[in-house]
């Protein structure tokens, strides 16, 4: 997998044929326009935003600096997890970014994991996909061992999944190599752990999105989902078991064709490279009828350099499902394998140390700069990462 393996982008979303080729039911779809024309400055889209430093520990600092993490925010507590193995740790802080603890479990017994792959918290349990479709679970936030759930033993890699019943999960395995007689493999699997069922929703990628990756999904309420996915020019509703579409993104001329997706690795790396259409990254968030998603060359960076993520043209997106409008800020993160958080009308988003000393040297925090360099100057060390929390201005 060539550009995975030179830009080691981890956990990105691979892109269903279905939403990606012309269809009638795209057609009757709800739509909202995705263009340039809809990026603004930082400073227009947000109406409000808080930096909160993840203030590490004194006497024995731990690393909180892994380029791929996971962020997942309650009512007490913000779960921090750098997944970066064999060190894999989940980092507990409270609301105001003070350091709780750390909960790391590496060994080889019943309660033990080799390797974090995913994290899904549902009220008081924590539940980690550890390899060979197994999940670990504990009792949160004390992190007492619960058991052990075994999904699919030929899914080896599960970095997204949820529980969507008393034993069925949502799963968003990695592409393992294996087609149906259509040259396409699906995106999203529903898991049974107590028969052992595999059942595939009808959204289906090729080998191409491999090369960037898994699909993704955020809750809308306690038994529905937003499904989103590399490329895909339609976001889905998922409840019941059941996948149906919700609405349709319009990406005009930039849209990328049927026969675009069906490139090899080689041509693809030289297409991103030179940026003629617009990609749906595939991530997901929502909160209280806003979307977010993430996008490549909404607007090409002429200056681009393949061997720098820092020069991708990336850019956040932000769908009001009721006005059916959109608007979208350069990204902060950027190409990231990074996963944040949407709760209660805010966005949430976790700036590792380079991100947000880029950020002022490019000054792409407009007037929110100068109330991040004063966070700064309180700072002990320099080298931690910040959460930030944001609201978006959607109707105004």
């Amino acid at each position: 997998m060539i550009l995975r393996s030179r830009i080691n982008i981890l956990w990105l979303l691979s892109f269903s044929v279905i939403a990606c080729s012309p269809s009638e039911n795209n057609d009757e779809l709800p739509s909202v326009e995705i263009t340039e024309s809809n990026i603004v400055a930082i400073d227009e889209a947000i109406s409000s935003i808080e930096f909160i430093p993840l203030k590490n520990q004194e006497d024995s600092p731990v690393n909180l600096n892994c380029s791929v993490w996971n962020l997942k925010v309650t009512e007490e507590f913000l779960v921090y997890s750098t997944i970066c193995n064999p060190e894999a740790k989940i980092h507990l802080f409270d609301l105001r970014g003070n350091y709780i603890k750390s909960f790391q479990r590496i060994g080889n017994g019943p309660e033990e994991y080799q390797n974090l792959q995913g994290v899904d918290l549902n009220q008081d349990t924590l539940s980690i996909t550890v390899g060979g479709g197994v999940i670990k679970q504990y009792s949160f936030p004390d992190f007492e061992f619960i058991g052990t759930v075994t999904l699919d033993k030929n899914a080896l890699f599960i970095p997204y999944f949820t529980k969507i019943s008393s034993n069925k999960w949502l799963t968003s395995p990695m592409f393992d190599g294996n087609l149906n007689e259509n040259g396409e493999f699906g995106v999203f699997k529903i898991l049974d752990s107590s028969t052992g069922e595999i059942t595939e929703l009808p959204i289906t990628g090729t080998p191409i999105t491999a090369e960037i990756s898994e699909g993704e999904f955020a809750r809308l309420g306690e038994h529905s989902l937003l499904l989103n996915y590399a490329f895909s020019d339609t976001l889905y509703h998922f409840e019941n078991e059941k996948s149906t579409p919700l609405i349709s993104l319009d990406f005009g001329a930039r849209k990328p064709s049927a026969e675009d997706l069906k490139m090899d690795g080689e041509k693809f790396e030289a297409t991103v490279t030179s940026q003629p259409f617009v990609i749906n990254m595939g991530k997901i968030w929502h909160t209280e009828d806003v979307s977010r998603l993430k996008t490549f060359a909404l607007a090409k960076n002429p200056e681009m350099d393949i061997t720098n993520m820092r020069t991708f043209p990336v850019h956040e997106v932000f769908i009001d499902h009721k006005s059916k409008r959109a608007i979208a800020f350069q990204s902060l993160a950027g190409w990231s394998n990074g996963n944040g958080f949407a709760k209660d009308g805010y966005f949430y988003d976790v700036l590792r140390t380079e991100d947000w000393l880029y950020a002022l040297e490019k000054g792409s925090l407009g007037k929110y700069g100068e109330k991040l360099e004063q966070i700064i100057s309180d700072m002990g060390d320099f080298e931690d990462p910040i959460l930030i929390k944001y609201q978006v201005k959607m109707n105004e």
